[in-house]
């Protein structure tokens, strides 16, 4: 084939840009790809392109953000400490015209921006949540889970409220069906508020700590499940009990848990990268 017969990148039919750049990530969508080409930056107008919505954390510690998370804040004038302001959300929430189907939030989410949030992402259907903002804003989500009829599935970097948050959802979210609990720490009261859902059908705790006893109740009361991940998990050993409560579950990953995990690795909620990795877990349950 010769080069005057090869298609260029920005001569693809809008349908097929489209579908490539929704998987693409906020920063790519904001900062890079509207730059390349005219079709490219009409592409990037589609609202199928912001369905997915994972804002970029921003963490005030020794560390200084990356390059990706300066380029930000210097682009739209924000503050370290602001961010998404109530001005970014509006810019990046409203290009999906209300069709926003995931939606991720750093811990610095202020609540102002969350009530403009869930008032414009009616068909919510899965939502990430990492620790500071359960910490910060946790009365205000519980709130708020009564707007999202559609939720699915719920992602949480720390178990803060989470009696709260699922007596919301048993009012509200008649299609909930999945908990992701990466990262944390589920005591006697997050595993009760889990079993108050019996009939959630994915159930993740990788890199999880969670004690035999608090587990078994879970088995015990969810049996519906036909997705539970155990992966790398603290505070038990996959036994035999285990195993037989877990029979009937149609997918059972369970390797690499035992007692002797260390507890200070499960109380950390790795922003951006992790919610990706949960949401891409979710997508394969």
């Amino acid at each position: 084939m010769n080069s005057m017969d090869q298609r260029k990148w920005e001569e693809l039919e809008m349908d097929c840009l489209v579908e490539v750049f929704k998987w693409i990530g906020m920063e790519s969508l904001l900062l890079c790809v509207p730059l390349v080409c005219k079709s490219w930056y009409k592409a990037t107008l589609d609202p199928k392109c912001w369905q997915i919505l994972v804002f970029p954390e921003i963490r005030c510690s020794e560390h200084f953000p990356g390059p990706m998370i300066k380029h930000f804040v210097h682009s739209y004038g924000l503050w370290w400490h602001d961010f998404p302001s109530m001005s970014f959300a509006k810019f990046v929430v409203s290009r999906s015209h209300r069709s926003a189907t995931t939606l991720v939030l750093p811990g610095t989410c202020s609540s102002q921006a969350l009530e403009y949030i869930s008032d414009e992402c009616p068909e919510l259907k899965f939502l990430g949540l990492s620790l500071d903002l359960l910490y910060h804003n946790g009365p205000v989500l519980e709130n708020l889970i009564s707007k999202w009829k559609n939720l699915q599935v719920l992602s949480v970097g720390n178990c803060y409220m989470l009696n709260e948050i699922f007596a919301q959802i048993r009012l509200h979210c008649k299609k909930f069906v999945g908990v992701i609990c990466c990262y944390s720490w589920i005591g006697y009261e997050e595993a009760s508020a889990i079993a108050s859902l019996p009939k959630i059908k994915y159930l993740s705790f990788r890199k999880a700590h969670c004690h035999l006893n608090n587990l078994l109740m879970i088995l015990e009361s969810c049996r519906e499940l036909e997705l539970l991940e155990l992966r790398d998990c603290g505070g038990f050993d996959c036994d035999d009990e285990i195993r037989r409560l877990a029979s009937h579950i149609q997918t059972f990953r369970c390797d690499r848990s035992n007692t002797s995990k260390e507890d200070d690795d499960y109380h950390y909620f790795a922003g951006e990268e992790q919610a990706r990795l949960v949401y891409n877990n979710f997508l394969n349950m």
